[in-house]
Order: structure tokens, then sequence, then C-alpha cells
């Protein structure tokens, strides 16, 4: 009879400790498309004020529609080909590949690393950018934006499908005061997995979750991101 017992109070201690990872790990994965969402809306105010200023701002949205991976290459829109080796705009996140200070090397993104849960970005969100000669950027937060001229690399075995050369760099906007960006080694090796992996997948694309009240500045959210919404009451009760 005590045996019965036990193994019946195992099998509920399991059955809780199984209902318990999985609400912390919908809660993790609704707080990271939060945060995906609110980024992206962001960077996509600080485009708009740009683009009333006159600026041709280069949209993500284009670069989303390239197709492939480092084993076939990639297929660029039509669209995408006009703007080759031409000087384009670009607000994104930045993320390091060797120096957070003085940097003349990183990668730029639509939406902070966080925001992919920790896998690789798809390659297809990836910008390469090299700043021009004696040039050097610092590491942000922060939205920026990037001018510098565009090359599309095709063809088996490509790394970055995007390159900016002869870069510039500023804030996305101006009225912000940027703060240096810390991340940790785990995500800069994702970052890094462009680079050093010998085949890459077409990557993790995050999903996407209506904003719902996530806590303001958790843990490598982006200062100055805006916090989420308030939930509305239940006008039922």
């Amino acid at each position: 009879m005590l045996k019965r017992r036990t193994i019946r109070d195992l099998g509920t201690l399991a059955g809780v400790i199984v209902i318990i990872v999985g609400i912390a790990l919908f809660k993790g994965v609704t707080e990271r498309g939060d945060l995906a969402a609110r980024a992206t809306a962001w960077r996509t105010s600080m485009e708009q004020e740009r683009e009333q200023m006159g600026l041709d701002i280069m949209s993500w949205s284009l670069l989303q529609r390239t197709r492939g991976n480092q084993r076939t290459g990639p297929t660029f829109a039509p669209e995408l080909l006009e703007y080759r080796d031409s000087p384009i705009n670009i607000i994104g996140f930045m993320v390091p590949l060797y120096e957070f200070r003085q940097a003349k090397e990183f990668l730029l993104l639509p939406m902070p690393l966080e925001c992919y849960f920790c896998m690789m970005p798809p390659m297809r969100d990836v910008v390469f950018v090299q700043m021009a000669p004696g040039e050097e950027a610092q590491v942000v937060n922060e939205p920026v934006l990037i001018n510098g001229t565009l090359e599309l690399n095709e063809g088996e075995g490509t790394k970055f499908f995007y390159v900016i050369k002869d870069a510039k760099w500023g804030p996305g906007d101006e009225s912000l005061r940027l703060t240096p960006q810390q991340v940790t080694p785990e995500h800069m090796g994702h970052a890094l997995g462009a680079q050093e992996e010998e085949e890459l997948l077409e990557g993790y694309e995050p999903p996407s979750f209506s904003p719902q009240g996530m806590p303001h500045g958790m843990p490598g959210m982006p200062q100055g991101l805006p916090p989420a919404a308030p939930e509305q009451p239940d006008s039922g009760s």
C-alpha cells in the first residue's frame, strides 16, 4: 500500500514539474515575442521619421524577401538588385563581432539579438557592416542609422548575403542618448555563427506576438525601448 502511494505521489510530482516547466517556457517565448514586436515598432517609427525628413531608408522587408542559405546561395528580389553597389541608408540594431568599442566591423539586425531566442538569425536578417577608413563605431543598444555602399554577395558558400562598405553611423533618433552594449559570450557565439559554421541553415524566425505587458527594463532589453502597453481590465468582470 505504501509503495503504491509513493509511486502515485511521484507521478503527481512529475506532472506538476511538467506543468511548471511548460508555463515557464510559454512565458519566456511570449516575453521574447513581445520584445521583438516592440523593438520592431521602435525601429519602424525611426524609419518613418527619417523618411519624413527626406532620407531614403532601405526597408528590411525588402531584404527579408531574399531566399536561400549558405549552401545554395541567395536569390535576391529584383527590386533589391537595383541597389547593388549603390549608397543606402538603413536603421537597425548592432551586434559586435570582435570589439564593443572602436569597432571597424559589426553586424546589423532588424531587431535585437535576444529576439531570436538565442538562435542564429536568418541569413536574410544579417547585414555585415564595414566602416569607412578612419571611421569607428561604438556598439550600442539603441537603433542606429548606417550609411554606406551595399554589396550583394551571390553564389554557393556565401557567408553574408549583404555587406555595407565604407560605412558611417549615427543614432537612429538624434534625440536619444546612446548606451554602450554588453552582450554575453553565448549571444556573441550565435552572432559569430554566420562566420564559423561550415553549413548554415535559413536560421530561426522568431514568432510574432501581440504586445502584452512585459516588464520594462528586463535583462538584455535595449535602453529607451518604449514600455509595453498596460493590460486592459476585463469589461465582463
